[in-house]
């Protein structure tokens, strides 16, 4: 491939896992034209940004892999990040991707001109498409600690996507803020090395166990010596999931009792003193708020040099951090365990659509989507995890795999018929997503808890309401009914 070419018939930005699966699958089907613009040096989204102590998927490996491309030889039930991230470039490897990516490309504009977008990026360059697959992810920039006087700290500060590999934690003295997935990897990866660490809590959170453990070298030889086993594997593993998770999340529904009794038993069964496990029990529904699956992160809390602070942070000074009962917590590094901004694409990237209507405005009051996946008066332009297409259940896989075969058969479909662009319908718009967020009200997820997925009035941009079953039958066929061509 000729990488000074700058038209396109499609133009991936991001070269995670979402952008990997629209490039694989498509030169699966023999597609060449298209270019995937990627800001770092290499693969991987998620997987490379991430790299603190302890990093782990919360979805079995077996699910957490491309349907197309299962993988035999995972070492572990849940994997670890580095192990997520060989896969990614394994699948560049074995897919010949490497001559259509384009790296430390960062993508900063991309506008429609009434016939094509006119992606432009933060190095000068410019590539011509007709069609724009964003697969920059729903959760991409750090939400970052606000707290007053951080500006002042000595300490050393950072992110957990923005882990400093080189600073040594051993002997420190160490904040981590947030409780939440990310927090709970962290806390057993440094526990041990650090001289105390203090976990300040604005929000317990509801913690399951994971029942991780080594794959043995017998199960990897029969998955490889037979691809059907491992794939009959999976698909058991992903229905029970699907099933149970859903199940577990509807309001009073048949396994949400079952659900909190199981969180609060590994609670009893991790946390020996009776007034930190009252401290580490939330208030809220069980699932309102992401769930937290780990083993070991419960019983930290047991470690004399491990300590909960639910007070809240009252300032940030100098040597430390003031909690509300005015205790000053000195320390040597502050970690943020905050996660991510959902859909948060349009702080970093300006996108503009039909008449130079601009997403950041469009989305200025409320988040929704076509189908999760597009924008009415944001011609050929998709999304790939848009809003209300996360799960609390499942893998994102699942959800990416059915939006790429989504994007493909609209492709086929343009093809086809000559079409130029597809448009979404408002009006179909309108009553798709009237009609999530009436079923939302039927899941814990719509419970008042001021969860990250939700803005702020409550209503959920984030999450989809039912299984992934009913995702992917839902966008398993292309309605032009459903569209403004031209």
């Amino acid at each position: 491939m000729n990488s000074s070419r700058n038209k396109y018939r499609i133009a991936i930005l991001g070269a995670g896992m979402s952008g990997l699966c629209m490039a694989m699958q498509l030169r699966k089907r023999g597609i060449d034209d298209f270019v995937v613009l990627e800001k770092a040096d290499e693969v991987g989204g998620t997987w490379r940004e991430n790299r603190y102590p302890n990093i782990a998927c919360d979805v079995p490996s077996h699910v957490y892999s491309f349907s197309f491309e299962l993988n035999p030889n995972w070492s572990h039930s849940y994997s670890g990040g580095a192990e997520i991230l060989a896969y990614c470039k394994n699948c560049v490897s074995k897919y010949a991707l490497a001559p259509f990516i384009r790296f430390n490309t960062e993508v900063t504009r991309a506008a429609f001109d009434g016939s094509h977008w006119q992606v432009e990026c933060a190095d000068g360059s410019r590539v011509q498409a007709e069609v724009v697959v964003s697969g920059l992810g729903g959760l991409h920039k750090p939400n970052r600690f606000q707290a007053p006087g951080l500006e002042t700290l000595n300490a050393r500060h950072f992110h957990t996507a923005e882990w400093d590999e080189n600073f040594d934690l051993n002997g420190k003295r160490v904040a981590l803020v947030g409780t939440g997935a990310s927090a709970a990897q962290t806390l057993p990866g440094i526990a041990p090395l650090a001289r105390q660490v203090t976990v300040f809590q604005r929000k317990a959170a509801w913690v399951f166990p994971r029942r991780s453990a080594e794959i043995s070298d017998r199960r990897r030889t029969l998955f490889n010596r037979y691809p059907w086993l491992m794939r009959l594997y999976r698909w058991l593993v992903w229905i029970q999931m699907d099933l149970v998770g859903v199940l577990s999340l509807r309001r009073n529904g048949l396994l949400s009792k079952s659900m909190r009794k199981q969180a609060l038993q590994h609670l009893q069964n991790s946390v020996t003193d009776p007034a930190l496990r009252s401290q580490l029990t939330p208030d809220y529904a069980a699932g309102c708020k992401r769930r937290v699956i780990a083993d070991d992160y419960l019983t930290m809390f047991n470690r004399d040099n491990v300590s909960l602070v639910t007070a809240g942070i009252d300032a940030i000074e100098a040597n430390g951090v003031r909690d509300k009962t005015g205790h000053l917590h000195e320390i040597d590094v502050l970690i943020e365990a905050t996660g991510f901004k959902p859909f948060d694409i349009t702080e970093y990237v300006e996108i503009v659509g039909r008449d130079g209507r601009q997403l950041r405005d469009v989305w200025k009051n409320r988040i929704d989507s076509f189908r999760t996946m597009m924008v009415p008066g944001f011609p050929n332009f998709f999304m790939m995890l848009g809003p209300n297409s996360a799960t609390g259940h499942t893998s994102a896989l699942i959800m990416i795999e059915s939006t790429v075969q989504y994007v493909i058969k609209c492709l086929a479909l343009m093809n086809k018929h000559k079409i130029k662009w597809l448009d979404p319908d408002p009006a179909f718009v309108t009553s798709y997503n009237q009609r999530l967020q009436r079923d939302m009200q039927k899941m814990v997820f719509a419970n008042g808890c001021s969860a990250w997925y939700t803005d702020d009035n409550d209503v959920n941009f984030t999450l989809w309401p039912y299984s992934a079953a009913r995702f992917l039958a839902e966008q398993n066929r292309v309605n032009r009914e459903e569209f403004l061509l031209n």
